[in-house]
């Protein structure tokens, strides 16, 4: 088991959303994160989303492992860190070394669901808008029957090429169950929904599908739905996979109706 360096401590006041207790590590490790918000979308970008979670971080040359725990109080977030020194291979203490998804280099099923987690209580503390977006591949089934498994992944790491090349560094992208994603688009509103799947679809054509010299068509489909303040992961979860299923019926992406 790795070493434990040393423990340090950030508090930042949630109704002012700033820190009223830093650390010199921590400024010289987090650069230019003033802010509970800014917190969060460096976690979500880097993909530190569950508590334990190993980073690895370059500090005075030499490279460190970050793990961290948080506690959400009434008035304020402590963000507790700590740095392990010994070998990157190593499953870090809360055994959270399934960040990513293999094929596909995004999250996982698991990390995403904590980050919605983490986005819905950001938004009930700070009154914004936020989307999740359920993706869907079509007919994916027909794919690997009539081309095979190995044609299906190449579908499906094409696709998520696109959506990591289509996402901001402070939304985040998971896999779902097989053949569906997770897109969650922090600070979005309707409008901005819908302006980035029509940038996500725009540069989905340009993608010629083929695999072992035979082209195919492949269809997306999407499940739309604002984080409300009491949702749940699941909840919000729920709500993106009626949505999904009321686009596959009325065959229409409109965002008034799925919402």
């Amino acid at each position: 088991m790795p070493k434990l360096q040393e423990t340090r401590t950030v508090v930042f006041d949630k109704n002012l959303n700033r820190i009223i207790h830093s650390d010199p590590l921590f400024e010289a490790l987090f650069e230019n994160i003033y802010t509970l918000t800014d917190l969060n979308a460096f976690l979500a970008q880097n993909g530190m989303l569950d508590e334990g979670f190993l980073k690895k971080l370059s500090m005075g040359g030499k490279e460190h492992h970050l793990c961290y725990q948080s506690t959400d109080l009434d008035d304020t977030f402590e963000f507790r860190f700590f740095l392990l020194a010994d070998s990157w291979f190593v499953v870090n203490p809360a055994g959270c070394y399934d960040i990513h998804d293999q094929l596909t280099g995004l999250m996982t099923e698991k990390s995403i669901l904590s980050l919605l987690g983490h986005e819905i209580k950001r938004i009930s503390r700070n009154d914004e808008n936020s989307t999740a977006v359920l993706i869907d591949i079509c007919h994916l089934k027909n794919i690997n029957e009539m081309f095979g498994y190995l044609a299906g992944d190449y579908v499906i790491k094409e696709v998520a090429n696109v959506l990591k090349d289509n996402t901001r560094g402070s939304d985040a992208t998971g896999r779902y169950k097989g053949d569906k994603f997770i897109v969650v688009l922090t600070q979005t509103d309707a409008q901005g929904t819908m302006h980035y799947i029509n940038k996500f679809e725009e540069s989905l054509k340009q993608i010629s599908f083929a695999f072992n010299d035979m082209n195919f068509d492949v269809d997306l489909k999407y499940g739309i739905t604002m984080c409300k303040k009491d949702d749940t992961a699941e909840t919000l979860i729920q709500r993106a996979e009626e949505a999904l299923t009321k686009a596959k019926i009325s065959r229409i992406t409109d965002i008034e109706y799925l919402l």
